[in-house]
């Protein structure tokens, strides 16, 4: 048999026809997400390769983003920002999910949060708790440094309160 031994745009394939191992190429991110570059230095043959021989990885800011909502929403006093437009419509769940905005630099990342805290709740303390929740569990799941976190208190909300939906008709 004849080796075949070719290569293309997507990858390579060598070995004869009946057991031909091809290797692809991992494909390019998406071209619309923001992606920034870090060396982690993690892994099997990490401390006796090159940094730039074991590989990048990339970490999007939509990734952090999602990482930081995770932790504002196990939040214990954290709420969703009040949109006045839900109350307008008449929706009991008006206050959602709390917004993350992050920007990743290099192998750190500044991040963004609006926020509602459940009154009575000391504002400053969960503020505190948030942040350092958000700090932990940012840098854990991505290796990247956290250097800011911004948290924007918009309302507070009352817990299992009942809104009222609009006018009753008699």
């Amino acid at each position: 048999m004849n080796p075949v031994n070719t290569a293309g745009p997507t990858g390579t394939a060598t070995g004869d026809p009946d057991t031909i191992r091809a290797t692809r190429a991992a494909p390019p991110p998406p071209d619309d997400t923001p992606t920034r570059t870090i060396d982690t230095g993690t892994g099997p043959g990490a401390a006796g390769t090159a940094a730039e021989d074991r590989g990048r990885v990339d970490v999007a800011d939509q990734v952090v983003q999602k990482i930081a909502l995770g932790a504002l929403e196990e939040t214990e006093g954290v709420g969703g920002t009040a949109g006045t437009v839900g109350r307008m419509l008449g929706r009991a769940d008006s206050a959602g999910h709390p917004r993350v905005e992050a920007t990743v630099s290099g192998r750190s990342t500044r991040i963004d949060a609006r926020i509602s805290v459940a009154y009575p709740s000391p504002v400053a303390a969960v503020c505190d708790r948030a942040r350092a929740h958000v700090v932990r569990q940012v840098e854990a799941l991505t290796g990247l440094s956290v250097a800011r976190v911004d948290v924007v208190v918009t309302a507070l909300t009352v817990p299992g309160a009942a809104r009222q939906t609009g006018r009753e008709l008699e």
